[in-house]
Parts: structure tokens; C-alpha cells; sequence
């Protein structure tokens, strides 16, 4: 079946972390408004359906929901072996800390009893099991030579996405369909596999011309798939990477994305938003929340609270806590905190799955926490600051930095000086009023900015289709 229109199929690889999912549903959105055809394939078709019906979208004749197990035969197998390939992933990095003394694995005079053995315990046993891992790896690795081990990295990429499952997916699920997509758009290429053997594979299962988004690309293109006939492009977040990616790889087409975020709220104020204005009674509030790992600097975070007068400031911490990638400094913070929580600080530790949720709780503060620890690429929670023109404190380098001070929406700081983030928090307690950054930040970064430019994009890539293999 042809239509005089184009055809997308849009490729969501993970559900039910950070803002995959909600990204998803807006990328899908905005084809679907144009009047395109979408076929939509994801782990969690509630998920997209839900946020779709937000946008009066889920009944639209132009949605084709695919079936992701399509491939019934295999499944039960990629399931398992995506469980192991996590938990290979997981130890490689744990493994790896204890195994070269990095930071995180040091015992700390202030740790909590517990804390401390227990990682006096891992300083002994994890090296040996991580040498002995490895070395049995090895083995594995030389009975099975039919793989071709394309780059040192590789172990360390056990437990990423594989591409073959990217191809056998799209592959068994257009079976079913009587639409075949001019395009076919991956929603998070960061967490693919990057060798040769990998990349091979699914050049000979795919048939279709595609393309992606990559959130945190390399500093160069030295991933396999830019070598592929089948790949149209890229888009990325910043736009100076994505000037030097089309300097390097001219054959290609790279676009620059706005950071964009949902920014819809609920009906009536959620309970959670509630509970935070009943507790902070009156109190400033400063939020810091959405994935937490080692780039939220939730050591520093904790030093805030201690700095700062409870009887004017009240915290509020919501999202899932990935502890396994906490420094150690965070990690002790933490567990002292959760020890014995001050009255002036709230903790979820929960992901939100309806968003609207999440920006009803940003929509109470009063302040945004955002001094993330070495972080490089953009985030989508200044997008949230400007929506709902909230303050941001963030970290004086990389690009939140630059973005920060060129729209004069909050404060930049050092990411390592608690005392500086204070006095910084209590200038933007004093400042007047935000809105004419706030404004033309929405307008720089905002949904029709995002419209034009994939639209655009997508379209370059479909005619280059008809261009040949470059």
C-alpha cells in the first residue's frame, strides 16, 4: 500500500526510563499532525497510548501501532539475553571501580558502619571476581571466533542494545503491516553496540532506510552504523556537534534538535504536589529531581540542605535513584540523609510515569537544582524552567552553563562548592523577575522550533532515499 504521503516508522527501543517515553509520544505527534503516516513500535503501547491521548492523538487514523513481539520465536531468547547483557554491563562498571581503586571505592572515616565494611569487604573480593570474570570472558570469546572482535571496547559493550534486535523487530513486525515506512527513525541510539560484527548483522537484515537521535554522541564519529549505505542521518541536541558531524561525515544529514519537554499538567493538583506545599508551609521550595545517578551531584545537593535555613527553605528530591551509579561521596551523603531526614527536605524515590505528575510537583517550586557533576550536554530540565519560569541553578560550565547565562534564566555556579550554590540560591531569592529569558527561551527551544527542524530533516532523509547508496 503507497500513499501520496510519507510513511514513518518510529522506533522507540526502551520504555519506562527517564524521558524516552515521552519523547516518543511527542515525535509521533508532531508526524501525526502533519498529516503522516506513523507506524509506532514500542516495548509499552499503553505508555505511548496514554500520552497520546493527552493530545487528542491516540484514535488518529494515521497511527499504526506495530506489534514489538512480532517475533514470538525469538523473544523469549533476546529477553534473556538482554538480562544478561545488563547484568554483564552493570558488573564491568562496578567490577571495574574496586578493580582500579577508582573513586567510589575508597572507605571514608565518616561512612556509616555498615557502609564502611561492606566496602572494606568489596576492596577484597570484588578484583579477584573481576579478574576471574575476565579471564573466563576471554576464553569464551576465543571458543567462539565466529564473532569478530572489531574494537577494545567491546566487553564493555555487552550489555548495550543490539543492533540485530533493532533489525529483526522492524523486520518481523512490517510483516503484518500493509504499510511499509519511506523511513524508519530510531528514538535513542546512545545505547547501541559500536563494533563492526554488530553493525554487519544488521545491514544484512535491514532492508530500510533509517535514521536516529543520539543524546550524548562522540566526541568523533567512530561508531559502525555511519559506514552504512542504509543510514540517512542524525540528530543531536547541540548544535555545535552537530556542525562538526557534518563537516566529517558530508554524505550524511545531521539536524539540531531542540531539548524540548512535555510541559502538560493535571486536571486537578496531584496529591504528591499537595503533600510538598502542605509540608513546606509557606517555605521557599527548591526542586531537584528526574533520573538520579552520579550526574545529579547529590552530594553537594545534601551540603545545600545542611547550609541552608529550614526555617526558610524546604527540598524536594523526585525520581528514581540508580545507587549502583552513585559516587561514593554521594552514596554516604545519601545514606545519612535517609538515615535521619531533616524535616525540610521531601524524597521520592520514584519514577513518575505520567509526566504531568512530575511537572505538577516542578510547578510548586520555586527554585530548580540542576548543578549536575560534569555535564556536558543539554537538558530537558531547563525546558522545564522556562515552562513553568522557575529559577535554575546550574553548574557554570559545559552547555546548561552557556544557555543559563546567554537567556539569564537562573544562576551559574561551581559544581564543587556548596557555600558558592548557596549564596547563589539566595540571590535568586532577591532577583527580580525572569520572564523576558523565560520567553524567548520557550520560543528558541520550544515545540514549533522542534517541529521545523525534524520535519525538515526527515524530509532531506527520505529524498536522499531516492539519491542511491553514498
Amino acid at each position: 500500500m503507497k500513499n501520496n504521503h510519507p510513511c514513518i516508522l518510529v522506533y522507540n527501543p526502551i520504555s519506562g526510563h527517564g524521558h524516552l517515553d515521552s519523547w516518543n509520544a511527542m515525535f509521533i505527534a508532531i508526524l501525526l499532525g502533519k498529516g503522516w503516516d506513523v507506524l509506532a513500535l514500542t516495548p509499552d503501547v499503553p505508555a505511548l497510548l496514554s500520552r497520546l491521548a493527552q493530545k487528542d492523538m491516540a484514535n488518529s487514523p494515521h497511527l499504526h501501532v506495530l506489534d514489538h513481539n512480532a517475533s514470538v520465536t525469538d523473544i523469549g531468547w533476546l529477553a534473556l539475553r538482554t538480562r544478561l547483557q545488563r547484568a554483564w554491563q552493570w558488573w564491568n562498571v562496578f567490577g571495574d571501580r574496586y578493580f582500579y581503586r577508582r573513586p567510589g571505592s575508597e572507605t571514608m572515616a565518616d561512612m556509616p558502619f555498615l557502609v564502611y565494611w561492606k566496602t572494606r569487604l568489596f576492596q577484597k573480593v570484588v578484583p579477584f571476581l573481576f579478574r576471574a570474570s575476565h579471564f573466563l570472558y576471554a576464553r569464551y570469546r576465543r571458543i567462539h571466533k565466529s564473532r569478530e572482535v572489531s574494537n577494545n571496547c567491546e566487553e564493555h559493550e555487552a550489555g548495550y542494545l543490539n543492533p540485530v534486535d533493532f533489525a529483526t523487530r522492524i523486520r518481523a513486525a512490517l510483516r503484518k503491516s500493509p504499510l511499509k515506512p519511506d523511513l524508519v527513525f530510531n528514538m535513542y541510539m546512545d545505547m547501541y553496540r559500536s563494533s563492526t560484527d554488530s553493525w554487519n548483522t544488521f545491514s544484512a537484515l535491514n532492508r530500510w532506510p533509517w535514521a536516529g537521535i543520539r543524546f550524548v554522541p562522540a566526541d568523533f564519529p567512530v561508531e559502525r552504523y555511519y559506514a552504512l549505505s542504509s543510514l540517512r542521518g542524525m540528530c543531536f541536541l547541540d548544535e555545535n556537534i552537530c556542525r562538526i558531524y557534518q563537516e566529517k561525515i558530508p554524505n550524511k544529514s545531521f539536524e539540531y534538535l531542540p531539548d524540548i519537554t512535555e510541559t502538560a499538567l493535571p486536571d486537578q493538583p496531584s496529591a504528591l504536589a499537595q503533600e510538598i506545599r502542605q509540608r513546606a508551609a509557606g517555605r521557599k521550595i527548591v526542586f531537584m529531581g528526574g533520573s538520579i545517578g552520579a550526574q545529579k551531584n547529590l552530594a553537594r545537593w545534601y551540603e545545600l540542605l545542611a547550609l541552608a535555613d529550614p526555617r526558610q527553605w524546604f527540598f524536594v528530591q523526585v525520581g528514581e535513584l540508580h545507587r549502583g551509579a552513585l559516587t561514593a561521596e554521594d552514596t554516604v551523603a545519601l545514606e545519612k540523609v535517609m538515615s535521619c531526614p531533616p524535616e525540610n527536605i521531601l524524597l521520592k524515590d520514584e519514577y513518575l510515569q505520567d509526566e504531568r505528575a512530575f511537572n505538577d510537583v516542578i510547578r510548586t517550586a520555586d527554585v530548580i537544582f540542576a548543578v549536575y557533576r560534569d555535564f556536558r550536554i543539554s537538558s530537558n530540565m531547563l525546558n522545564k524552567a522556562a515552562a513553568f519560569e522557575k529559577p535554575i541553578l546550574v553548574a557554570d560550565n559545559h552547555l546548561m552553563g552557556e544557555r543559563v547565562r546567554t537567556y539569564g534564566i537562573g544562576k551559574t555556579v561551581p559544581q564543587d562548592d556548596a557555600n558558592l550554590i548557596y549564596g547563589a540560591l539566595m540571590a535568586l531569592d532577591e532577583t527580580a523577575t525572569l520572564n523576558d529569558g523565560f520567553e524567548q527561551y520557550r520560543k528558541d527551544f520550544g515545540i514549533k522550533a522542534l517541529k521545523t527542524n525534524l520535519t525538515r530533516f526527515i524530509e532531506r532523509c527520505i529524498a536522499n532515499r531516492f539519491m542511491g547508496p553514498h
